[in-house]
Parts: structure tokens; C-alpha cells; sequence
């Protein structure tokens, strides 16, 4: 049983029902300016951390390959 990684977990779901009542309900024109430049940067922050990750797994699986590739090139060598 594999767990789908965009999956929203428990803990989220309630987080951004919270957040959407808030919206939904506030009436300051400045509380609702605070929390949308507050959900700015939890974005950006967000998609900061996912393009690092992505790229720390490329360069690992990069590194794997490599690896499996001299191992794959080692008999030959040997033989000659």
C-alpha cells in the first residue's frame, strides 16, 4: 500500500479549513492583507524547500547511477 505524497494529511485538512473560515469570515480589510502576505511567503517558502529536495534527490540518484555504471564497467575492464 503506497501513500500518495500530495495527499493532504489530517492535520492539513484542518489547517486550511481554519484558514478559509478565517478568510471567509473576516471583515478587517488589514487582518486579511497580514494573512494572505503571511500565505506569500509560506509559498514561497514551500516551493524553496520542494525545489531543494528535488534537487538533492536528483543528484543522489545521479550519483547512484554512476556508481551502478562503473560497477557494470568493471568485468570488462578486468578482462582485457
Amino acid at each position: 500500500m503506497s501513500i500518495d505524497p500530495l495527499e493532504r494529511g489530517l492535520e492539513q485538512s484542518f489547517e486550511t479549513e481554519r484558514l478559509s473560515r478565517f478568510i471567509r469570515d473576516c471583515q478587517d480589510i488589514e487582518e486579511l492583507r497580514q494573512t494572505a502576505l503571511f500565505l506569500v511567503q509560506q509559498i514561497a517558502q514551500q516551493k524553496a524547500a520542494s525545489n531543494w529536495m528535488a534537487s538533492r534527490a536528483s543528484e543522489s540518484e545521479n550519483a547512484r547511477l554512476e556508481m551502478l555504471a562503473k560497477m557494470i564497467r568493471r568485468p570488462d575492464q578486468e578482462e582485457s
